[in-house]
This record gives structure tokens, C-alpha cells and sequence, in this order.
């Protein structure tokens, strides 16, 4: 082997090292097999996250997660497992049993194992279910589990009927019955959610605030909580905490398909249309796609990408399930017209209010603009980007080892490479880094300065409460090659760099001046104003 490595290295190539999800999966089961279950555990999850419909990943680390005792996430696996399998997987529906029965949710134990014995009557795990079912009885000291169902299906219609008092703007009555299920059932998470909402709507913010904090406090990972959090200290303009917040949210990776679409359309309000479609698209498979809510917002979310194509498509699917409804006809006449414009409120499954119509900017290099836009995507994923700008902040061997793939995986773009190499000589300025593309590899020594101050332009333009969209990442890549390819000291000042982009960004959806801007960056509008001036003219000689 390390003979082959110098012969390669002789000859100036490079050898590929590939690590796909089979890679990671071999390594997983080694480790399991040696009892090393965190370990197997880190594996896994590296297979599933190369190749997330892979039902055989996916059930191997349910199976790590059920051993060390996260019963929850094995189940969600699990869950998974069978939506993106075409056959039909018994097995989870036993292992599920298994998992809900330690979590001491008797009546879901029950469901599956009878559901495992109905689908397959001689699998090899018949006579365990009924085990199973025994020790049900037993733990329930023979209680006819009938009747928790009953209870249950009580619960389920009273929370129903206080979702529908909030429908309806009966508020008071709403918080009434909330209180009620809380006094009957502590931990019943779904109705302090709601309390808050209500609280919220009536403008008792403190309180609503109070009721998620509560809920934190006692189940710390509550994802419904934390989104609601978000979206409140968002509208309350608790800015800082809010970002903090939302950057937690965006390392979560939900299974279930409810917390997928919570997860998605919170971000969605939240303007993070990149994030509100990955995990709406994630509910492809699931039953929550026969839902007009879910297909609206995820076509809110593909128009907010410049996709209209896709949106109109998800419209018609809304407009397919909900024929009485308007939304979706709305929506496709307006993008049909050219005149429509979306936000996070767009989200709503609701027909927007009118307002006063907001002139279309004209722009003649607008179609050049599109094209730039276009080749952008094609040439750079966002979610990337921003994950490495998230790992410049993490200074440990594991996020220094994810950034030295980035730089040796021959796929990606070199500006990533570039941008990926920077970082690691920020956290480790001694050690050379060794970046791989176009079948050739170079050793850099030295940051890119241009790079190093763009990333420090991104952070400042976070700190300031910018979202990084499209349009965001559009003009910071822009003003980032002007830098590069004219040799220019723009990105020097970095407020001043940041407010220029924040400024076009805003300036491209039609909405804020040169005098607001300054002042939220605490610049000069006549130093905002050059940048501005500067990076326009760059557009118009590249386009």
C-alpha cells in the first residue's frame, strides 16, 4: 500500500478515495459487531446521511439506536425504513413493538405487534409477538387495553376541539380547554404548544413565552417548542436570541413526517425558504402529501427559489385536493401574471390580504441577471455553503476531518475546495492542506484573504439579523470575485462590504433605502453607496 501511494504520488496522481454510504454501512456493522455501539452508531448515521432511502441503513441504526436506549429516534428510523421500502417490511413493525413497549406506551406496542402478525403470519417473529402481547397484559395488570384506547381517543378529540376554538378566534374558550387537558395530562406536550399559540394571539406575549420555556425545561428537545420559540422571538424582535435559536434548528434532522413539515414551514415563515423546502420535500413520500397545506407551502417555497415551474406544479396538486378552496388559484394567476411577490407569510394556508401593488423594478440586464442566477445554483449548493461557514466556527478534529473531504472529493466545486481549505488553515495554520480537482492535487500554505474577510462579511451580515437567501448569497458571491478577479480592497471594511450586499439584496424584492441600511450597520451612506456603485458596475461588465 505504501508503495502504491509514492508510485501515485511520482507520477503527480491521485488516487480516489471514495466514501459513499456502503463505505460507512461496512464500517458500521464492524463495529457492531465488536459491541462499539456509539461508534456503530456515527457509522450509520454517515450511510444514511449519503443515502437516506436506503431501507437497510436505515433499520441497522434503529437497531444501534434501540440498544443504547433512544427507543423515539429507532422508531423514527424505523418509520422511514418502511416509506421508502416498495415491499413490505414486517420486522420493523416488531422492532417498533419492541420499542414503544420500553417506552411504556402499552396500546402503540399492542398496534404494531398485531400489525406484525397480520403481515406476516410465519415470519420468524410470530411467537415473540405474542410474548409481547402476553407481557402487555401482565404490565397492565390485565386491564382491558380497549379502554386506554377509549381514553386515548377522548384526549385526541378534546385537543381537536380546542385547535378548532383557536380556528375560530375563540380564544378565551381555547385556553380554557387546553388548561383542562394539561391539569388531566402533564406531559401532554401538543396542548402547552397550543396554550402558547393562544397566548400569542392574544397578545400576552410574556406568557406565551413563559409556556414554551416551561415545556423546554421539562422535555429540552421538543421540536414543536422550539420552532414555536423561533417564530415568536422573531416577531418580537429578540434578534440575537432568535438567530441563536434558528441555527439550532437548522442541525435538527427529524423523521417523523409531522416535525418535518413543522420544521419546514417554520422555516418557511421564517423567510429560510432554502430549508423550508428540504424538509417539505422530504414529505414526498409520506400521506401528509394528500394535504393541500403541505403541497401549498411547499410551492411557496420553490417559487421563493426562482422555481416557478415546480411551484405551479404543486398548486395544481393543491387546487387537485382542495376543489372548493382558492388558494391555489390565486397563487397560479398571480405567478401566471408575473406580479406575484412571496414572503413568509405566504406560508399560510390562506388567500393574502389585498394591499397596495409595489411597482416592479426595471432592470435591463434583468434576463443577464437570472442566467447569473441559474449558473450560481448549477454550480454551487447553498445548504453546503452554508454548513461550511457553520464549521468555521466549530474548531474540532471532526469538523476539521469533514472539511479535509470537502477538499479532496473531486466532485465538488473548486470555490468550495477554496473556501473549505481557508477555514482549515484558520484552524490549524501549521498544517498544509491538500486540495484535489481536475485529477491534479496543490498544497496551500496561506488563507485566501479574499476568502477569510468574505467569510467574515457573512458573519457580520448574520450578526446583523440577515437571513442568507438567494439573493444574499447571489450578490456575496458576486462582490467576493470582484474582490478576487479585479484585485480590488472592497471587502476591507466589513460592515461596509456587508451593507452593500444586504442593501442589493433588499433592493432585488423591491424593498429599503440606502439611509436604513447605513444605520443598521452603522456605516456611512456614502461608504455604502461606493461599494454599492462598485459591485453594480461589475455586474454590468460580467453579465
Amino acid at each position: 500500500m505504501g508503495n502504491q501511494k509514492e508510485a501515485s504520488r511520482i507520477r503527480g496522481r491521485v488516487l480516489p478515495f471514495l466514501q459513499d454510504g456502503d463505505y460507512f454501512f461496512k464500517r458500521g456493522i464492524k463495529a457492531y459487531h465488536k459491541k462499539e455501539l456509539n461508534k456503530a452508531r456515527k457509522m450509520f448515521e454517515r450511510a444514511v446521511f449519503f443515502q437516506p432511502e436506503e431501507p437497510a441503513f436505515l433499520c441497522q441504526l434503529a437497531s444501534v439506536l434501540a440498544e443504547i436506549g433512544e427507543y423515539e429516534l429507532s422508531n423514527d428510523y424505523l418509520h422511514e425504513a418502511l416509506a421508502y421500502t416498495e415491499e413490505e417490511m414486517a420486522e420493523c413493525y416488531y422492532f417498533m413493538a419492541n420499542n414503544y413497549a420500553h417506552l411504556g406506551l402499552f396500546s402503540e406496542a399492542e398496534q404494531y405487534a398485531l400489525l406484525y402478525m397480520e403481515h406476516d403470519p410465519e415470519g420468524e417473529f410470530f411467537e415473540d409477538s405474542q410474548e409481547l402481547l402476553d407481557l402487555i397484559h401482565f404490565e397492565n395488570d390485565d386491564k382491558d387495553l380497549s379502554e386506554a384506547l377509549v381514553e386515548e381517543d377522548d384526549l385526541i378529540q378534546k385537543h381537536d376541539d380546542a385547535k378548532r376554538s383557536i380556528e375560530r378566534g375563540e380564544l378565551v374558550l381555547a385556553k380554557e380547554q387546553l388548561n383542562a387537558i394539561i391539569d388531566q395530562h402533564p406531559t401532554f406536550w401538543a396542548a402547552y404548544n397550543n396554550l402558547a399559540l393562544t397566548h400569542f394571539y392574544k397578545s400576552e406575549y410574556e406568557e406565551a413565552l413563559q409556556v414554551l420555556q416551561s415545556v423546554l425545561e421539562k422535555n429540552p428537545g421538543n421540536l414543536n417548542a422550539l420552532c414555536n420559540m423561533a417564530i415568536f422571538m422573531s416577531q418580537l424582535g429578540m434578534k440575537e436570541n432568535g438567530r441563536v435559536l434558528l441555527n439550532r434548528l437548522k442541525g435538527v434532522h427529524p423523521i417523523h413526517p409531522d416535525h418535518r413539515y413543522k420544521l419546514g414551514n417554520t422555516f418557511g415563515l421564517l423567510e429560510e425558504h432554502e430549508y423550508a423546502n428540504r424538509w417539505l420535500l422530504a414529505l414526498k413520500k409520506t400521506s401528509l402529501m394528500h394535504d393541500p397545506v403541505v403541497n401549498h407551502a411547499l410551492a411557496v417555497s420553490f417559487y421563493a427559489l426562482g422555481k416557478p415551474g415546480l411551484a405551479l406544479k404543486y398548486w395544481k396538486r393543491t387546487a387537485d385536493i382542495d376543489l372548493d378552496g382558492n388558494v391555489a388559484s390565486y397563487y397560479m394567476k398571480k405567478a401566471e401574471e408575473g406580479t406575484l411577490v412571496v414572503s413568509g407569510s405566504d406560508y399560510q394556508y390562506r388567500v393574502p390580504k389585498p394591499s397596495m401593488p409595489k411597482a416592479l423594478p426595471e432592470n435591463r440586464k434583468m434576463s443577464s441577471m437570472i442566467e447569473r442566477f441559474k449558473q450560481i445554483r448549477q454550480s454551487l449548493e447553498k445548504n453546503k455553503l452554508t454548513h461550511l461557514f457553520l464549521l468555521r466556527g466549530n474548531k474540532n478534529e471532526e469538523s476539521y476531518e469533514l472539511l479535509q473531504e470537502v477538499c479532496q472529493r473531486e466532485e465538488e466545486p473548486l470555490f468550495l475546495k477554496e473556501i473549505a481549505a481557508a477555514i482549515m488553515l484558520e484552524h490549524d495554520p501549521a498544517q498544509p492542506v491538500i486540495l484535489v480537482h481536475g485529477g491534479n492535487k496543490a498544497e496551500i500554505s496561506t488563507p485566501s484573504p479574499v476568502l477569510s474577510s468574505g467569510m467574515d462579511i457573512i458573519q457580520c451580515l448574520k450578526e446583523n439579523g440577515t437571513a442568507i437567501d438567494e439573493d444574499v448569497m447571489f450578490y456575496w458571491l458576486e462582490t467576493v470575485r470582484f474582490a478576487k478577479e479585479e484585485e480590488k480592497r472592497i471587502l476591507q471594511n466589513t460592515a461596509g462590504a456587508a451593507a452593500a450586499i444586504d442593501y442589493m439584496a433588499r433592493k432585488h424584492k423591491g424593498k429599503t433605502s440606502q439611509k436604513a441600511i447605513s444605520e443598521l450597520y452603522g456605516v456611512s451612506v456614502s461608504i455604502l453607496s461606493s461599494r454599492v456603485k462598485k459591485v453594480s458596475e461589475w455586474l454590468g461588465r460580467s453579465m
